[in-house]
């Protein structure tokens, strides 16, 4: 037990010193109770505005989708583009048709600027 003494009479203000800087390291280490406190409150702020922009882009996202409800399907599309194709041939085949009609016309229009000559 006296050794124990002698040891600490001598190295007792050395190993005090040691104790208190790893104690100052340790401190410096670990996050402090109001520093964790702090970095909570930030966490729970950006989550917050996170949570805001997710539910942003649901709106957004649920407007899109409603709007694209009232838009055609592939199926449809392509029943347009056949009736389409359809009115195209028959719009040639009327064209086709009325070249005669046309051509009286154009008739009628000369004999009527030729009488109107005389």
């Amino acid at each position: 037990m006296g050794d124990m003494l002698t040891f600490l009479q001598q190295y007792g203000a050395a190993l005090a010193l040691v104790g208190n800087i790893v104690v100052l390291v340790l401190a410096s280490k670990f996050v402090t109770r109001d520093a964790h406190a702090a970095s909570l409150v930030e966490r729970d702020g950006r989550i917050k505005v996170l949570a805001e922009k997710v539910d942003a882009a649901e709106d957004r996202v649920a407007k899109l989708e409603s709007e694209f409800r009232h838009l055609p399907d592939r199926r449809s599309v392509h029943g347009i583009e056949l009736s389409l194709s359809d009115l195209k041939g028959e719009l040639r085949a009327m064209g086709e048709q009325l070249k005669p009609v046309a051509a009286i016309s154009d008739r009628l229009q000369e004999f009527l600027l030729e009488q109107a000559k005389r």
